[in-house]
């Protein structure tokens, strides 16, 4: 299991990390398999690659960029690994509850942390280290996201950049080609392609009419004339694969 760490105040990381390394020991007796740890001071090297911890131990109290701040910058991203964030003098469960933050992959713990309550943690953690849904990096140039297929509305091109639309009114632009993005869209048979720079999502189609397309954030885009079936034979693809996936668990 691989777990980061990322707070400001050293004499508080460092207890972190020796409390989870001694975790590391138990959950190996009963595991066998080891804690690895990482440990940031900065946003910066925290923010480059959240998606590979199966959780993130989060306090900052920077005047930039706090611990609430880095929250936020996590759940827009898609990240659903257990975000557990160390209470001290900033109150983050007081300001989840005021902005009405509602994800279920929050956690707290109180500062000093006990090793009954850090324990309590890891095992949740563990708990929760699942396969998750498949999804793919969108890397912008000032923001990385992780998005699921049912994230995806529609995807465009404007210059030399993929403008992708996301639910929540996100938007990502990514430098890519169309072809190279609807390759690594495979693992979403929801979406289709519906002229030679864009692609869309059938789940959130609002309606189509001659020639075009409208979302449900009402965008259009224009169904060109080669692609004038893709939607209808994308929908009949994922009715076929819903059905099989039924009988598989019916066996």
């Amino acid at each position: 299991m691989h777990l980061a760490v990322c707070d400001d105040n050293i004499a508080d990381r460092k207890q972190t990390e020796r409390l989870l390394g001694r975790q590391s020991d138990r959950y190996f007796k009963e595991t066998g398999e080891r804690i690895w740890i990482d440990s940031y001071g900065n946003v910066e090297a925290f923010m480059q690659n959240p998606q590979m911890y199966q959780g993130l131990f989060i306090d900052m109290k920077g005047e930039d960029c706090n611990g609430f701040d880095i929250l936020k910058m996590l759940l827009y991203a898609g990240i659903e690994s257990p975000i557990v964030m160390c209470c001290s003098t900033i109150d983050y469960k007081a300001l989840v509850e005021k902005e009405g933050i509602t994800a279920p992959n929050i956690l707290f713990l109180d500062k000093p942390i006990k090793v009954s309550e850090i324990t309590e943690i890891v095992d949740k953690i563990s708990e929760l280290d699942v396969a998750s849904a498949p999804s793919i990096e969108l890397r912008g140039k000032d923001e990385t996201v992780y998005a699921h297929g049912d994230d995806i509305i529609c995807v465009k091109k404007v210059r030399s950049d993929l403008e992708v639309h996301l639910t929540g009114n996100r938007m990502v632009a990514v430098l890519d080609d169309i072809a190279n993005f609807y390759d690594q869209c495979k693992i979403f048979p929801q979406i289709c392609p519906v002229n030679d720079n864009g692609l869309v999502n059938i789940d959130h189609i609002k309606k189509t009419g001659f020639g075009r397309v409208t979302l449900d954030n009402d965008m259009t885009l224009p169904v060109s004339f080669t692609y004038r079936n893709a939607i209808s034979k994308t929908r009949q693809f994922v009715k076929e694969n819903q059905t099989k996936s039924l009988n598989r668990e019916n066996l």
